[in-house]
């Protein structure tokens, strides 16, 4: 993205900073492809503003923070959702609806740096109890329509990769966090961080994601099918693990992570020899 794209994100967080009535306190992070910028407020708070034409500016990637909120989401290690607010702006003669959302500040560092994980890592029993409560009380939150995945897509694009006809019938659909890769986690204290994308998807679509996040950490990998082996040893969740293996491949395909290609191929091919031979 361009350096004016991202000066105007910096002045839109000191707007969305004076509408919340909060300080800016920190130095700005910005998101994958200047997509979004985010900075520490006073509060403790965390203050991320995004910008999108609008016919980008609704559905599935842009209310996820907002709406992943209230009594359904109670128990789940998450930052509370705050405020939020919209508005319109003018960019070269282009209108651009501006989101800014306040959450919780967590002041625990993510397990990862990114998508994949590329370090050893030691959690201990404890947390892993954490991530599978709070994803089980995820699992049985019913009060949305938002997906992460169209069925129909799932279909046509495991079909299109791994050659293999999905049987939708036998897919169980849960509500998942949608992105839950280790630079969503943090440690030792657990907190679920990134809500934007949460929705249905197949069973195990969370676990399956995160076990392909590790698949640079054998060890790691193996505790994620370990710790949720009862929902991906499902039909569901080899779906889910396909459609997984599908997400980080379309990684590669953009150039980002060529190291994750064969080792995600690999553990999807044998899946399938497994699962669907």
């Amino acid at each position: 993205m361009s350096d004016a794209r991202r000066d105007r994100l910096a002045g839109l967080l000191a707007d969305a900073a004076d509408r919340f009535g909060v300080t800016i306190d920190g130095e700005p992070v910005r998101g994958s492809y200047d997509r979004t910028l985010a900075v520490r407020a006073s509060g403790p708070a965390w203050l991320r503003v995004t910008a999108q034409e609008p016919r980008w500016a609704q559905g599935l990637y842009w209310d996820g923070i907002a709406t992943a909120t209230g009594p359904p989401f109670g128990g789940i290690p998450m930052p509370p959702h705050l405020r939020s607010a919209e508005w319109v702006e003018r960019w070269d003669d282009v209108d651009q609806v501006v989101r800014a959302d306040l959450i919780g500040y967590v002041d625990e560092p993510a397990v990862g740096s990114g998508l994949v994980l590329d370090h050893a890592v030691d959690l201990p029993d404890a947390w892993w109890a954490g991530l599978r409560a709070g994803l089980g009380i995820l699992r049985r939150v019913t009060v949305t329509e938002r997906r992460v995945l169209e069925p129909d897509v799932v279909r046509s694009s495991v079909l299109a990769l791994f050659g293999v006809e999905i049987d939708l019938d036998r897919v169980d659909w849960e509500v998942a966090h949608g992105d839950l890769h280790f630079g969503n986690l943090t440690a030792p204290r657990l907190t679920i961080l990134d809500w934007e994308y949460w929705g249905w998807a197949p069973a195990g679509y969370d676990a399956a994601v995160l076990a392909c996040s590790a698949v640079l950490r054998p060890d790691v990998a193996a505790r994620v099918r370990a710790e949720f082996a009862d929902v991906l040893g499902t039909y569901s969740g080899a779906v889910a693990q396909l459609a997984a293996a599908d997400k980080y491949l379309r990684l590669v395909g953009i150039g980002a992570y060529p190291e994750i290609a064969v080792p995600v191929r690999r553990q999807a091919e044998t899946l399938v020899r497994e699962r669907f031979a």
